[in-house]
């Protein structure tokens, strides 16, 4: 089997992805009350619609985009607005949020497939990836509406699915192409529509997944898109590494994707584009991968926004220890997570829990300028001239 991979640097942590063949599953106790954030994407937050003891139903839009890069909000759950509240992020900035209580045996209509879906126009379908609120799933919350009516406007010929998954531990991603192959291929349908310049679609899945990839290259036949293995390196799921194994192209510094005409899209952020536009359904669950050494349970879940962390804990059978390190996404990307009560938001694949006092123990030494950091730096930095002026909190240069 032939590899794509990007051309330069990469390293290759253990995997450690052991919720690979665990299927998704709904929370068997859901959450009390959620705490949903106006600020679940990059951009300007939301701006609240609603006021204490107001009523809302699920998928009820409860925050307004409030800018060009920015993003509606929907209720995950329907129930009564408690309060309005200041919601901590993983980076530590606090954001506008609305506190809902959720009514007991509120039942919850599911959202079936229109069967006319591809026969909306472009703008139609455009207006519902907008409404519906979604972002970037695999982390970076860009919202989606701008980057795809971007990628429409421009001279895109190139569309590239994100199935890499490359950190460690995560398999959200995975489980949807194994778990919902034929929707995904209607979003790409559904993409391809928006955009009628791409030419090619290409899928890459790293090749620890073989399972993904024998499935996805099935149902890939039917669509003229080409399923493409890649090799195993971090960071491979890296938008600007992934268009150099799929394409050979070069994003310049400074510059994004659709400079060298290509839309790279995150598995993730597809199954919602297909959601929102064959179902009218907004975002407002995700699958998380639940996983680490402090967990009873490992799972992929489905969680609903604004979902506490210690609900999804006390689903999995608790903790395992005391002084635990709770990440919210991977443990090469991931931010640290001071408290139960943090909430997910849109931006949150995977929640691992630690152990800290099994954690190794690393000493920093001396640099010796080896070369090493700079061997394995797919973006050409300098990592320890980038230390040098941390340490001396030079931020200018």
């Amino acid at each position: 089997m032939k590899l794509g991979k990007f051309r330069f640097g990469g390293v290759h942590p253990h995997d450690s992805k052991d919720t690979a063949n665990i299927a998704s599953s709904s929370m068997e106790n859901p959450p009390k009350s959620v705490l949903i954030s106006m600020a679940q994407h990059i951009g300007a937050p939301a701006k609240i619609l609603k006021n204490k003891g107001d009523k809302v139903e699920r998928g009820e839009i409860i925050g307004e985009s409030n800018g060009y890069v920015s993003g509606n909000v929907s209720s995950s759950v329907t129930g009564s607005v408690a309060s309005i509240e200041i919601a901590p992020q993983p980076l530590g900035r606090g954001a506008n949020a609305l506190l809902i209580n959720v009514e007991p045996n509120a039942y919850n209509l599911p959202y079936s497939e229109k069967s006319n879906f591809m026969s909306l126009s472009t703008e139609e379908m455009s207006e519902k990836i907008k409404k519906a609120g979604i972002v970037g799933m695999g982390g970076a919350t860009f919202p989606a509406n701008v980057k795809v009516d971007g990628a429409a406007k421009g001279e895109c010929d190139t569309l590239i699915i994100n199935g890499v998954e490359c950190e460690p531990y995560i398999t959200s991603d995975y489980r949807l192409m194994l778990e919902n192959t034929e929707d995904l291929f209607k979003g790409i349908e559904i993409l391809r529509k928006i955009i009628p310049s791409v030419k090619k679609t290409i899928i890459g899945i790293e090749a620890n997944k073989p399972i993904a990839i024998e499935e996805m290259s099935k149902t890939a036949k039917n669509y003229n898109v080409e399923v493409m293995p890649l090799r195993l390196r971090y960071p491979q799921g890296a938008e600007k590494m992934l268009i150099d194994a799929a394409t050979g192209r070069v994003v310049p510094v400074g510059k994004l994707p659709m400079d060298v005409n290509v839309l790279v899209v995150n598995v993730a952020t597809l199954y919602a584009i297909y959601e929102a536009v064959a179902k009218d359904k907004p975002l407002m669950e995700r699958m998380v991968t639940i996983s680490g050494d402090a967990i009873k349970e490992h799972k992929n879940l489905w969680i609903p926004l604004g979902t506490p962390i210690s609900t999804i804990v006390d689903n999995c059978g608790g903790l395992t220890a005391e002084n635990v390190l709770i990440l919210a996404g991977g443990p090469m990307m991931g931010a640290s997570v001071p408290s139960l009560e943090q909430c997910v938001n849109k931006g949150t694949n995977s929640l691992l829990f630690f152990n800290k006092d099994k954690m190794p123990k690393e000493v920093e030494y001396p640099c010796i300028k080896c070369g090493r950091c700079s061997d394995v730096c797919p973006l050409k930095l300098s990592p320890t001239e980038i230390a040098h002026t941390a340490k001396a909190k030079i931020s200018e240069r």
